[in-house]
């Protein structure tokens, strides 16, 4: 078996999945809502408001990345910022209550799209297919 295409093909698959994802939250009621968004909402759903900063170490992306991604979320009535209670300097993110209403879709999504990335694989294959994409990532630093 060939090997040598195995950033395309990880570049295919993420293509692929992102079209998916972005044509199934539409469908749903949610344009303008894409993956990138994913990591931000799964960090508030799991731990409710937070730190700019902190958002941005706990999901790896740059604040400057962050602080646009939750700009979108925000314009779109996701989530609100304001500022903290303790330190006028920092910026806390929490949902609205149309994050919180998202949650039920976002969920669905996130199960039916999990779904199809597997269809009949089984669970070695699954585990064996993981642990070598966790080798790659870390190969590249």
């Amino acid at each position: 078996m060939r090997t040598d295409h195995v950033i395309a093909l990880i570049a295919d698959i993420r293509e692929r999945a992102h079209e998916w994802i972005v044509a199934e939250l539409t469908r749903r009621g949610h344009p303008g809502i894409v993956p990138s968004h994913g990591a931000i909402l799964v960090r508030l759903y799991d731990q409710g408001p937070m730190a700019m900063n902190a958002l941005a170490t706990a999901i790896g992306r740059r604040k400057n990345t962050v602080t646009v991604l939750v700009r979108k979320l925000d314009e779109a009535g996701y989530v609100r910022r304001q500022g903290s209670p303790d330190d006028s300097r920092v910026t806390l993110v929490a949902l609205t209550e149309k994050g919180e209403a998202f949650r039920g879709d976002f969920e669905a999504v996130s199960t039916a799209l999990l779904a199809r990335v597997w269809g009949g694989m089984d669970d070695a294959k699954r585990q064996a297919l993981v642990a070598g994409l966790e080798t790659v990532r870390d190969n590249l630093g």
